[in-house]
């Protein structure tokens, strides 16, 4: 299972339940900066939320994530262009972008098949045809390039 600072970051905020993002960044030994761009990330994919204490950021876990999951079988994920393009447009580096990339298609693995596979089926097309679609087309998006 591949662990990123990332990972840390939410861990840490599971464990805190609210915390500020400067604390984090102290935590994890990682520029403000950083952690501030991991957040938005996250907070635009609605994983974790954000409030503000005076000028002070806290985060905390999305408690309606779950429910999310499961709707986003209905919903349009980003293509991995979109994905980089909105995380170069953050400031993340490429090598932070490909981590995140890679979280983002753990995460939504399976409902992106549930999607493929229903795509596949009302367009009439063979099950072998997709399943070896869907292998190629995984191979693509993991490999995180």
């Amino acid at each position: 299972m591949l662990r990123t600072d990332v990972d840390n970051f939410l861990d840490i905020i599971k464990k805190e339940g609210k915390i500020a993002l400067n604390r984090v960044a102290k935590i994890l030994q990682v520029p403000l900066k950083t952690v501030e761009a991991w957040a938005d990330f996250l907070v635009e994919d609605k994983v974790i939320g954000i409030e503000y204490k005076f000028t002070t950021p806290y985060v905390y876990m999305n408690r309606e994530k779950s429910e999310q999951t499961e709707m986003r079988n209905y919903m349009q994920f980003d293509t991995k262009k979109e994905f980089y393009e909105k995380a170069a447009n953050r400031g993340l580096n490429a090598g932070q972008i490909k981590l995140l990339w890679l979280k983002y298609v753990n995460l939504n693995k399976e409902a992106m098949k549930s999607m493929f596979y229903e795509k596949a089926k009302a367009r009439k097309l063979e099950k072998s045809k997709v399943d070896e679609l869907w292998r190629k087309y995984v191979e693509y998006m993991e490999s995180g390039d």
